[in-house]
């Protein structure tokens, strides 16, 4: 039986609006590079969420180290893995790159049985090893000399710093009423490490390159916003290792809309839908209880 509880959904939707921030993404990286566009996108994500507060006017928690284990969260997501993922896309594709940093929920699962003392059943752990089948099936196809095997260490370090943030977050968000305060917490950690990685990195600033990105990014802000607020929420409601695969099933949407809608962009073969079903097979069967 699928475990389909609240937390799940949330997961399913932070999924989809992912997938959908990934094109409007890769469409922005088409005149600007990945750090302008990571800033832009934290920086309007961090204006929906501020919006959202004022209006619903959640509660702040007592001072605890809840809140280090918040900042702790968005260095490592939204913070580095912004920097990771957008240079994995900008280098190797978004089809590519999307299904690669899916592969977050193997050291995801590790890390919740080490820290937060999840009990995943073998079943479940099958399950992750589908996932990094389908990732192995993605990587090592051949090239066609667009793109270098060595530059898939940007999905991947963004796979990295994603597991451990599911986990600071899991952790964190439990002395939260509302996820709303931690989310926005941790989008300034994160807007703060790419704005400032941005300056100190970016030597010309196009500003008819900007004007030509800024529209595709702030969608991709509010698309990142939705997301990242079921994100948060799918970890303060449910484990790690039920969470985390889950949330990257976005491949299987990404793909799908990058045949339909970005095929003009990049060279996609068979491995990639078919290493994608295996991973999003692998998720589903994190989630189902015998």
């Amino acid at each position: 039986m699928l475990i389909v509880d609240l937390a799940f959904l949330f997961a399913l939707c932070a999924s989809f609006s992912y997938a959908l921030c990934d094109m409007a993404i890769r469409s922005g990286l088409q005149h600007t590079n990945a750090f302008i566009g990571s800033t832009i996108v934290l920086a309007s994500t961090l204006f929906i969420l501020i919006g959202f507060v004022v209006f619903s006017q959640p509660s702040f928690p007592s001072l605890g180290i809840h809140y280090l284990w918040i900042i702790f969260a968005g260095a490592c997501n939204p913070g580095l893995f912004f920097i990771f993922y957008l240079t994995g896309i900008s280098k190797i594709g978004v089809a590519r790159a999307a299904p690669i940093k899916g592969s977050s929920p193997i050291l995801g699962t590790l890390l919740g049985i080490l820290i937060l003392s999840e009990e995943p059943t073998w079943k479940n752990l099958v399950g992750i090893a589908f996932v990094f089948s389908g990732i192995t099936l993605i990587t090592f196809e051949k090239t066609d000399g667009a793109w270098k095997k060595k530059q898939i260490v940007w999905p991947i370090a963004a796979a990295i710093v994603s597991s451990f943030a599911a986990v600071f977050w899991r952790k964190g968000l439990q002395a939260f009423p509302d996820s709303t305060i931690g989310t926005i917490i941790g989008t300034i950690i994160g807007l703060s490490i790419v704005g400032i990685y941005t300056i100190l990195t970016t030597k010309k600033f196009s500003e008819a390159n900007i004007k030509k990105s800024f529209r595709p990014f702030l969608l991709a802000g509010l698309l990142m916003a939705c997301g990242f607020y079921c994100y948060t929420k799918a970890m303060q409601l449910g484990e790690v290792y039920r969470m985390l695969p889950i949330i990257q099933t976005s491949p299987i949407f990404t793909v799908a809309m990058a045949f339909l809608i970005v095929k003009k962009f990049e060279k996609l073969t068979w491995k990639i839908p078919i290493g994608c079903l295996m991973t999003v097979g692998g998720a589903l069967l994190v989630n189902l209880k015998w």
